[in-house]
């Protein structure tokens, strides 16, 4: 039997104060403990007492003691960090899909983490073994240009204690981690590993624009989260059959992968970006390099020649995406003047 669930949800609420967060998770302020520190440069940090959800903000007057009605730095925002176990404990009386759906309706809103976990409680389909094998074989084709396995051992026995494989890299904004499950469970009981199921967990971690989308999916599209993850897998990473072929794209998919993935659309989760503007150029020149220009300027003692140097070997390398944010813009400035 397999079954999805989100194991991880973290967003940030913009533009707005501690009430009306807190009415979006439907959760009440005495429900919260003040925690010593605050986390991710927010000056304060609340956790739930019932479980794992941190609500992290900065204060307009600074350390100040906080309550319900502290007014919050609306620009930094009010950040929400529910992990895999709040997840869990939040879904006990709460609905996360119905958290997401308010959530996404706010206009001023950023979904910042969102993951989604597939367990085979009897492994006869998502296999550690069977997944490690055909990794360390090269058996797969894969859009992750690595993988990663972290293994760990008891030392007078040389038993595993933990066993995951990582396809993609941690620090990106979409990866994909498969760890043995038994193994964990058995870290955290005194059952014999015979007395477990043998339980293979597979997690899909979407950050910043990844996340985003996956919420769009979700929410605007009516998606199943089986099928949302399953069509990121089918997108990304494909259990091969060993061939005689050169390419392995034109081997055979495994059949255990097959049906994993049956009946699934490859989920498309890139975000194309718009083309930068002039005034995103004078954006980013004025927030990345003004004060160089500056500190070259005062050393020059208010000479030129310098800049006008740089620019003109500058006009002698622009591409096409230069001269068609000039034409666009010279465009618009043009009808502004009719």
């Amino acid at each position: 039997m397999l079954s999805v669930i989100i194991d991880w949800l973290e967003f940030t609420v913009l533009d707005a104060q501690l009430p009306s967060v807190l009415d979006i998770l439907e959760l009440e302020w005495d429900n919260f403990s003040k925690l010593s520190t605050g986390r991710f440069g927010y000056q304060h940090q609340v956790k739930w007492r019932d479980g794992n959800i941190f609500m992290m903000f900065s204060s307009q007057k600074g350390n100040e003691d906080i309550d319900a009605d502290t007014k919050v730095n609306t620009k930094a925002g009010v950040h929400i960090m529910i992990s895999g176990q709040g997840c869990r404990q939040y879904s006990q009386k709460h609905d996360l899909i119905a958290l997401m759906e308010r959530l996404h309706a706010l206009p001023h809103m950023n979904f910042t983490r969102i993951d989604l976990a597939i367990d085979d409680f009897e492994s006869k389909i998502i296999n550690y073994d069977r997944i490690h094998e055909a990794a360390v074989s090269g058996n797969f084709t894969s859009r992750w240009s690595k993988w990663d396995e972290i293994n760990s051992r008891q030392t007078s026995t040389n038993e595993y204690l933990g066993r995951t494989m990582y396809f993609g890299s941690q620090a990106s904004d979409l990866f994909c981690r498969i760890y043995d499950k038994t193994l964990e469970r058995k870290a955290k009981s005194d059952a014999e590993i015979d007395d477990l199921k043998t339980w293979t967990r597979l997690e899909i971690v979407y950050r910043k624009d990844r996340a985003k989308k996956l919420a769009d999916y979700i929410i605007n599209d009516d998606l199943p989260l089986g099928h949302a993850l399953r069509g990121t897998l089918k997108q990304y990473l494909r259990f091969l059959i060993p061939g005689t072929d050169s390419n392995k794209a034109r081997w055979k998919s495994a059949p255990w992968w097959e049906q994993l993935l049956a009946n699934v659309e490859s989920l498309q989760l890139t975000i194309k970006k718009e083309a930068r503007t002039i005034e995103d150029m004078t954006a980013w020149v004025d927030k990345q390099i003004s004060p160089t220009l500056s500190a070259i300027l005062k050393a020059q003692e208010g000479d030129l020649d310098w800049l006008r140097s740089i620019l003109a070997k500058g006009a002698e390398r622009l591409s096409q995406k230069h001269k068609d944010a000039i034409d666009q813009y010279q465009n618009q400035k043009g009808l502004a003047l009719q």
